[in-house]
């Protein structure tokens, strides 16, 4: 029962479909148009392919042990998309979420190699970090107390950050990339942006495959124009066709403290991503979405943290969401499952054909550039709207001041960090652990108590509605927080005036992610909300009228409960904020 309460999806909010929306939750495209809709999710999500590839340089230098280790890396992949869309039992947040490869444990595994661990060693650290991961879901039932908007909303715009400064790398903007600047390759990357965005706002049929029409665009350019990558077709030749990825057994004899505990940290990075990805998806699919609803978020973060653990075991890469691909999709209106069914059977067979990997690995950089460029500001926008989704009072200021610019620090001086401290040398690894902490610290000073001693006469519920009101400005509600408790608080008020009880105390408690509010009167207990109101109740007997006040009273609240006081009666209402 308690695990029901929890993940259980019975309790899920009921969502209302946006007006626009191409394809909602349920919805089954043609085939071919999934199909595509699913190629192009790969084509985003094979940019970060160079992330695995970057790891599995540090850890060992045969091309071999790098190819082994990115095919097994994209079958985690495929199994955490997999896991999230689930829509039955209490895993999976039913979400269509593409999956991918995460920076923030790029510096662990670079301590991992510094310690003389090879791939076995990393599987099992990732094996404990995915076990840490799933025993948190259970500890933090407040998880957005902890994790809260504004700390996901930084995690999110970070994530952007650190694809953007991947994109100008892959773009020969910097001095230090790979590529000097030329202008054939800067006409690659102009012509292949201006597409996308042509096809996007064309509003064709052909939208929704904007970036893929533009990265197909901008290869055959490139190639025509000599700028494709290097030795590509030796490359491609030394591939097999077919070759079925060899796990690597986790080594916990090789476990050792330091890179464990640069897994660790990356804890904060990798929920907290998770989280602000499912928050993004749980809002592009509800047009009545004001809060966060808690049950589908934390079997989301179930499967992460079993995604992981599975990663571990067969020593891949650690998985997490495709943020560019999820903001696309977000973008674009296309959140049916089933695209994203399809599109973990791609990654599946992806991973069993090293030659096809290569071609996603050899796309011209110019291209990865620009795609990377052009999904960057959606994350970008989503981070921002994640951030400003509450009123930012003070604190909440300093916790995304604080936690973008340490992120932006390590971002604008790299080396400096990978010298003195290496564990966090991730902008993604210390602007989510600056912002966490950020919070967690400030956490005590969020708690303010105000009491209204009120008399229930004709002036009350004016007084009443102002009070509120200035409570709401000063502790930065959100307005529907404010509109919820405005309407619960007059409609009792209404029952004690009918009662002609002669005042009432209010208080109101604030905390991080909700608002208490304590009625105390004179008086006896109010009935029990009707469960099943109807409009004949008002023309009932008085205490039918009361219920369907109650009713009214509480039904958008969180939690409502009543107990009898030293000086009467107490009524509690909790309101998510």
């Amino acid at each position: 029962m308690m695990l029901e309460h929890f993940l259980g999806r019975a309790r899920d909010r009921k969502i209302v479909r946006p007006p626009g929306l191409a394809f909602g939750l349920d919805d089954h495209p043609p085939l071919p148009i999934a199909a595509g809709l699913a190629l192009q999710h790969l084509a985003i999500q094979s940019t970060y392919f160079v992330l695995p590839a970057l790891v599995a340089s540090m850890v060992s230098r045969d091309p071999a042990d790098a190819t082994r280790f990115l095919c097994l890396s994209i079958f985690a992949a495929a199994f955490w998309q997999a896991f999230q869309i689930i829509t039955r039992g209490p895993v999976g947040s039913g979400y269509p979420m593409p999956g991918t490869h995460t920076a923030a444990t790029i510096g662990a595994y670079g301590l991992v190699s510094a310690a003389g661990g090879g791939f076995g060693a990393a599987g099992a650290m990732v094996m404990i970090l995915g076990l840490i991961m799933i025993v948190l879901t259970f500890v933090l039932r407040r998880t957005r107390a902890i994790l809260p908007n504004e700390v996901a909303g930084v995690v999110v715009m970070l994530i952007g950050v650190a694809l953007m400064g991947l994109g100008v790398q892959r773009m020969g903007l910097l001095v230090t990339g790979d590529i000097a600047p030329d202008v054939v390759s800067l006409a690659v990357i102009f012509v292949s942006v201006a597409v996308m965005a042509g096809v996007a706002f064309s509003r064709t049929r052909l939208s929704p495959f904007a970036v893929l029409i533009g990265a197909i665009v901008g290869i055959i350019m490139a190639e025509a124009l000599g700028r494709g990558q290097p030795n590509g077709e030796a490359i491609l030749a030394a591939r097999p066709w077919f070759a079925v990825p060899q796990p690597w057994m986790p080594r916990f004899d090789q476990v050792t403290p330091g890179p464990l505990l640069a897994f660790a940290l990356t804890i904060v990075a990798l929920k907290a991503t998770a989280l602000g990805s499912l928050i993004v998806v749980q809002r592009g699919t509800d047009a009545s979405w004001t809060l966060p609803d808690p049950r589908p978020l934390r079997r989301g973060l179930l499967a992460n943290g079993l995604a992981v653990m599975l990663a571990g075991l067969i020593g891949a890469a650690a998985p997490g969401p495709a943020t560019a691909a999820v903001g696309l999709s977000v973008a674009t209106g296309t959140l049916a499952r089933s695209i994203v069914w399809i599109g973990t059977a791609m990654l599946c067979l992806l991973a069993f054909l090293p030659k096809v990997v290569a071609l996603f690995v050899l796309v011209p950089y110019p291209v990865q550039g620009a795609m990377l460029f052009y999904v960057s500001g959606f994350i970008l926008a989503q981070g921002c709207q994640l951030v400003t989704a509450r009123l930012l009072d003070t604190r909440r200021t300093l916790i995304v001041a604080f936690g973008l610019g340490s992120g932006l620090t390590v971002a604008l001086a790299p080396h400096v960090f990978q010298r003195w401290v290496p564990v966090l040398a991730s902008p993604l690894s210390f602007g989510a652990v600056v912002a966490f902490l950020a919070n967690l610290v400030t956490l005590p000073l969020v708690r303010r108590t105000e009491t209204l001693t009120l008399p229930v006469d004709d002036a009350a519920e004016k007084t009443l509605i102002e009070w509120f009101g200035d409570l709401g400005g000063r502790w930065a509600m959100k307005s529907q927080t404010v509109h919820v408790g405005d309407l619960a608080l007059t409609e009792f008020l209404h029952i004690l005036m009918n009662r002609e009880t002669p005042s009432v105390t209010i208080t109101a408690i604030r905390a991080e992610d909700r608002v208490e509010l304590r009625l105390v009167w004179a008086g006896n207990a109010l009935p029990k909300p009707n469960a099943r109101p109807h409009y004949e109740d008002l023309l009932a007997s008085d205490e039918s009228m009361e219920a369907f006040a109650v009713w009214m009273a509480t039904r958008q609240a969180q939690s409502f409960s009543q107990r009898t006081v030293a000086a009467g009666t107490e009524v509690t209402l909790m309101l998510d904020d």
